[in-house]
């Protein structure tokens, strides 16, 4: 949508360096100089995840590398334990019971944090080989505690698999110290590249846990892509047709983030999301979710009583070209979402998104 600024969720807008390499001539994806062109991009990855783990890049989106982590690790009946606040968790949640019949669910009110003493009851309780969380539950812009909810798996010696498609690159989130095993995002929020990338990265002691398996699928299994990248991993180290644009354009986006340094990018979002939240907390809206609670990169934002979510946002769209999102589920025409991810989290821009809402309620006021 020319002429728009996208302040959704996601996708992102994408700087021009970045989205240029969409555009650039066609090349094999196979052969020496791919190859160490593919390889070098799974290093520059890793550094995002902080992880020394495997990175698998697959043309498809968020959802695909979720599913790849879960059915590749629980697939054909592992019993999994998934831990569910709100619609990305649901989603979580019907990939998994599609996979295993030995699924347990413990489910919060949307909006309500993870209650750690119940999830260390659960697993004290039982014999899990996984746990599933999302990281920022992006119907609603909360984050989870993934930190916590990754000591105690590695208490009771759990699998624990991360869904960071609207974090990683925008919330703090260390793979490897946190005992993260698994990990799946997309190209297209936090890392501010086009859709069209699922990535999952695999920590290095995830395998003893996935080789338990016989894990079912063959493209969104992560052990046959693990079995390309060693036996073919001089010429072609993948199963299928890469994306080659996609990676050259990610690569671009991963070289951004590195240069800015990840605990700089970290810090600046959530300054920039607290800068936003306090402008619209002066003129008269209410946060869903309180500050240590909240995604820095998706906010939330109750209805305001002078204005319908749908008149707003249309408003917005109409007279100031901003893109702004309702939500989802029993949330529709409750909250609004702003996304401030990648090049959107700066003050600037929040001072137009501050202005353009403050002008939208006095209107509706008169």
């Amino acid at each position: 949508m020319e002429g728009y600024r996208l302040l959704i969720p996601g996708p992102v807008d994408v700087a021009p360096e970045v989205l240029e390499p969409m555009s650039s001539p066609m090349e094999p994806h196979y052969g020496d100089r791919w190859t160490k062109y593919y390889n070098e991009t799974l290093g520059l990855t890793q550094k995002v995840f902080r992880t020394d783990g495997d990175i698998f890049l697959m043309p498809g989106t968020g959802s695909a590398a979720i599913e790849a982590c879960l059915a590749t690790a629980a697939g054909g009946g592992g019993k999994a334990l998934i831990l569910n606040n709100g619609v990305c968790g649901d989603r979580m949640e019907a990939i998994m019971c599609s996979h295993s019949g030995q699924v347990e669910v413990i489910k919060f009110p949307i909006g309500t944090p993870v209650d750690i003493d119940q999830v260390e009851k659960t697993l004290s309780g039982g014999q899990f080989d996984l746990v599933g969380m999302t990281h920022c539950e992006t119907s609603i812009g909360m984050l989870n505690p993934i930190k916590e909810i990754g000591a105690l798996c590695r208490k009771y010696g759990v699998l624990f698999m991360v869904d960071a498609v609207s974090s990683l690159g925008v919330d703090r989130l260390e793979m490897d110290n946190w005992h993260i095993g698994l990990c799946a995002t997309g190209s297209q929020k936090g890392l501010e590249t086009p859709p069209g990338l699922a990535v999952a990265a695999v920590g290095k002691s995830a395998w003893k846990y996935l080789e338990k398996f016989t894990s079912p699928g063959w493209y969104l299994n992560l052990k046959l892509w693990r079995r390309y990248a060693r036996d073919w991993g001089d010429w072609h180290p993948f199963p299928i047709t890469m994306a080659v644009n996609n990676v050259k354009s990610f690569r671009a986006g991963l070289e951004r983030i590195l240069a800015e340094g990840m605990d700089a990018r970290e810090r600046r979002h959530e300054q920039v999301s607290a800068y936003l939240r306090r402008g619209l907390e002066a003129i008269g809206f209410e946060m869903c979710i309180p500050q240590d609670q909240a995604s820095h990169g998706v906010i939330a934002v109750k209805a305001h009583p002078d204005i319908s979510v749908d008149d707003l946002l249309g408003w917005v769209k109409t007279e100031k070209k901003l893109l702004m999102a309702g939500s989802l589920g029993e949330l529709k025409g409750k909250i609004f979402r702003i996304g401030l991810m990648g090049p959107s989290a700066d003050t600037k821009i929040a001072d137009i998104v501050i202005d353009a809402l403050k002008e939208a309620l006095d209107r509706a006021g008169r």
